[in-house]
C-alpha cells in the first residue's frame, strides 16, 4: 500500500469519527426530548424510539471503525499491541457513551453497551488465539478489568442492561479462551474475579441477570482445573503447567467467595436464601472441598488438615443455623444446617476414608436425634436419619439382609450391622419421644420412617441368619426362614403402628410385604421343596388375611 493510500484511509477514519460524534450528539438530544413519552400508555414507544434506525446506523458505523483498526493492524500501519490497545480503549469508550445517556433511553443504552461488547469480545479472541498479540494473563486481566469498568459505570444509574451484557460477554469469552488456549489458571482466576464482582453487586442490592451464569462457569472451571492437575498421568498434552499450590488457591477462592456472599446476604443483610443461592453455595462447598481433597489425596497430613477444616466448618454452620440465623427465615435455618451436614460428612470421611468413618456417622445420628428432642428442632432429627442411612450403606450392613434372602454376594461381617442397629434404635427412641407438633409433623415422620426402616431391615436380616444358624440340619432352606421373618415383621409393624399411632410404621408394612412377594416369586417357587413352599405360602397368605383386621382395628379397643 502506497503512502497516498494510507493517507486516504486515515482521512476516512477521521471522517467516520466525526460522523459518530454527530450521531452521539443527536442521540442524546433525541433521548432527552423523547423522555416524556415514557408516560404514554403505549410502552413500546419507550423501548423502540422513533429514531431507532439512526441509532442502529451509528452502532454499525462504530463497529466499522473497529474493523478499520483491524485493517490497519493487518497492513502493518499499527503494531499488534497498539492495535489491540486502541481497540480495547475504543470498546470501553462505548461503555462511557452508554453510561452518559439518560436512564429513560433504554434502547440506546442497550445498543451502546452491545456495541462495546461486540467490539471487545472478538478483539480479545483474535488477539489471544490467532494473532498471539497478548498473553493469556493479559487477556484475562483485560476481561476482569472490563467487567469492573462496566459495573462501575452502571452503578450510579443502576443500568442493569449494561451490567448483564458486560458480565455475560466476559464470562463467555473467558470460558471460550480457557477451552481454546488450554491455559486454565489465568482464565479461571478471571472467572472468579468476575464472580466476586457480581456477588459484591448482589450484596449491594444490584443483581445482574448473569450472576448464575458466571457462578456456573466458575464452578466448571474449578472442577476442570482440579481434575487436570490431580491426574496421575500428569497434564494432558498442550495444557499449560499449573502448580498444586495455584490449583489449591483456586478451590479456596471459589469456596471463600460464595460462602462469604451467602453469609453477608443472609446473616448481615437478613435476606432469605433464594433457591439459586442455596444451590450455588452448596455447589461451591462441595466443589471446593472435593477439589482440595483430590489435590492433596497423596498427602495424609493434608487430608487430615482438610478433614479438620471441613469438620470445623460444619460445626460452625450448625451454630450459625441454630444461634445466628434463627427462625426468622426457616429456609435460611434449613440451608445453613444442610451446609453443616455436608461439611460434617466430608470432615469425618476424609481422614478416615479407609476405615470406620461410618461409625462416626452413626454417632452423629444418635447425637442429632437426641439434640433434636431436647431443643425441639425436628430438622436435626431428619439430619440424624440421613447420617444413619449413610452409615448403614457405607458400613456394608445394608447389603447383609439381601445376601441372606436372595443369595447375593456379600461379606459375612455382622458386627457393623449390630452397631448400626443399636444406633438406629437409640435414635428412633429420641424421635419417638419428641413432642408432637403440627408444623414439623412431616419432618418427624420422615425421620422416624428412615430410622425404623434401617432398624427393621437389619433386624430382619439378622433374625433370618440366626434361624439358619440355629437349625442347620432341619432341612428348612434359608428362603423359607426369610419369608417367615418378613411376614412376621410386617405383622409386628402393623400392630405397633396402630397401637402407637405411628403412621410411618404402617408405611413400612407395604414395603416389606412387597419385598416378601418378590422373594416368593424369584426364590421360594424355584428353590423350595413342596413342604417348605407350603410353609412360605401359609405365612404369606395368612399375613394377607390378618393385616386388614389389624389396620382397621381402632386403637385402644
Amino acid at each position: 500500500m502506497t503512502e497516498p493510500d494510507i493517507g486516504d484511509l486515515v482521512r476516512n477514519v477521521q471522517d467516520l469519527e466525526r460522523r459518530v460524534r454527530k450521531l452521539e450528539q443527536r442521540l442524546g438530544e433525541n433521548a432527552e426530548t423523547a423522555a416524556p413519552v415514557e408516560a404514554h400508555p403505549a410502552g413500546a414507544h419507550s423501548l423502540l424510539p422513533p429514531n431507532m434506525l439512526p441509532i442502529l446506523g451509528g452502532a454499525l458505523l462504530a463497529i466499522a471503525g473497529a474493523y478499520v483498526l483491524r485493517a490497519l493492524t493487518e497492513l502493518g500501519v499499527l503494531s499488534p499491541a497498539a492495535g489491540v490497545t486502541i481497540g480495547l480503549a475504543y470498546a470501553v469508550s462505548w461503555l462511557f457513551v452508554a453510561a452518559r445517556l439518560p436512564v429513560t433511553a433504554k434502547f440506546p443504552i442497550a445498543l451502546a453497551a452491545l456495541t462495546s461488547v461486540a467490539i471487545m469480545a472478538p478483539l480479545l479472541w483474535e488477539a489471544s488465539t490467532r494473532l498471539n498479540a497478548i498473553s493469556s494473563w493479559t487477556s484475562s486481566a483485560v476481561l476482569a478489568g472490563y467487567t469492573l469498568v462496566g459495573l462501575a459505570l452502571s452503578w450510579r444509574k443502576n443500568l442493569t442492561v449494561v451490567t448483564t451484557l458486560v458480565s455475560v460477554s466476559t464470562t463467555l469469552t473467558a470460558t471460550a479462551l480457557l477451552i481454546a488456549t488450554h491455559d486454565l489458571y489465568p482464565y479461571t482466576l478471571a472467572l472468579l474475579a468476575i464472580g466476586a464482582a457480581m456477588e459484591f453487586e448482589a450484596c449491594r442490592g444490584r443483581s445482574g441477570g448473569s450472576r448464575w451464569l458466571t457462578a456456573a462457569a466458575a464452578d466448571l472451571a474449578a472442577i476442570l482445573l482440579a481434575w487436570i492437575v490431580s491426574r496421575k498421568e500428569g497434564l494432558p498434552e498442550g495444557y499449560t503447567a499449573i502448580s498444586t499450590h495455584a490449583a489449591l488457591l483456586i478451590e479456596f477462592l471459589l469456596l471463600g467467595i460464595y460462602s462469604a456472599s451467602a453469609a453477608v446476604r443472609t446473616l448481615i443483610q437478613r435476606h432469605c436464601f433464594t433457591v439459586m443461592e442455596t444451590a450455588q453455595t452448596a455447589a461451591a462447598l462441595m466443589i471446593g472441598i472435593g477439589g482440595v481433597a483430590a489435590l492433596v489425596a497423596a498427602n495424609a497430613t493434608g487430608t487430615l488438615a482438610l478433614g479438620l477444616f471441613a469438620l470445623a466448618g460444619g460445626v460452625a454452620c450448625y451454630v450459625v443455623a441454630f444461634v445466628v440465623a434463627g427462625l426468622e427465615f426457616k429456609w435460611n435455618f434449613r440451608a445453613w444446617a444442610s451446609f453443616g451436614m455436608l461439611l460434617v460428612l466430608a470432615g469425618t470421611f476424609l481422614p478416615l476414608s479407609g476405615s470406620g468413618y461410618w461409625a462416626l456417622w452413626c454417632g452423629c445420628a444418635v447425637a442429632c436425634c437426641w439434640t433434636a428432642m431436647i431443643t425441639r428442632r425436628p430438622t436435626l432429627g431428619l439430619h440424624g436419619a440421613v447420617y444413619l442411612l449413610l452409615g448403614a450403606l457405607a458400613s456394608g450392613a445394608a447389603a447383609q439382609p439381601l445376601s441372606q434372602w436372595f443369595a447375593m454376594e456379600g461379606n459375612s461381617a455382622w458386627r457393623p450391622a449390630a452397631l448400626v442397629v443399636a444406633s438406629a434404635l437409640l435414635a428412633w427412641i429420641a424421635v419417638a419421644l419428641s413432642a408432637p407438633g403440627e408444623t414439623a409433623r412431616w419432618r418427624k415422620q420422615a425421620s422416624s420412617f428412615l430410622l425404623a426402616a434401617v432398624f427393621v431391615w437389619l433386624a430382619a436380616g439378622a433374625a433370618t441368619r440366626a434361624l439358619v444358624l440355629a437349625y442347620p440340619g432341619s432341612g428348612v432352606p434359608a428362603d423359607t426362614f426369610g419369608t417367615v421373618v418378613l411376614t412376621l415383621v410386617s405383622v409386628a409393624l402393623a400392630w405397633s403402628g396402630r397401637r402407637w399411632e405411628k403412621g410411618e410404621l404402617v408405611w413400612l408394612v407395604y414395603g416389606f410385604m412387597g419385598l416378601a412377594a418378590w422373594k416368593l416369586a424369584v426364590r421360594d417357587f424355584q428353590y423350595e421343596h413342596n413342604l417348605t413352599l407350603v410353609v412360605s405360602l401359609l405365612f404369606y397368605g395368612g399375613t394377607l388375611i390378618l393385616l386388614p383386621r389389624i389396620l382397621q382395628r381402632k386403637t385402644g379397643g
